[in-house]
């Protein structure tokens, strides 16, 4: 298996970079897409201070596959 790097460019950042494992089919890229976006809302919260909970959790993790 080898690796893809993925580097998201952030303005006026430095670039995230994601590993991807080799293949990316479109099952798992839809099931990455879900995930990023559960702890990417996760991360926003602990780094604004926000409190978040079970239920803005579920939220965050269906709204990628409501807009398929």
């Amino acid at each position: 298996m080898s690796a893809r790097e993925m580097q998201v460019p952030l303005s006026g950042h430095g670039p995230a970079i994601l590993t991807l494992p080799d293949p990316l089919t479109p099952d798992a890229l839809h099931a990455l897409e879900t995930s990023l976006a559960t702890v990417l809302g996760t991360l926003r919260a602990q780094v604004c201070g926000e409190s978040i909970d079970a239920g803005q959790l579920e939220y965050a993790s269906w709204m990628p596959q409501l807009r398929h």
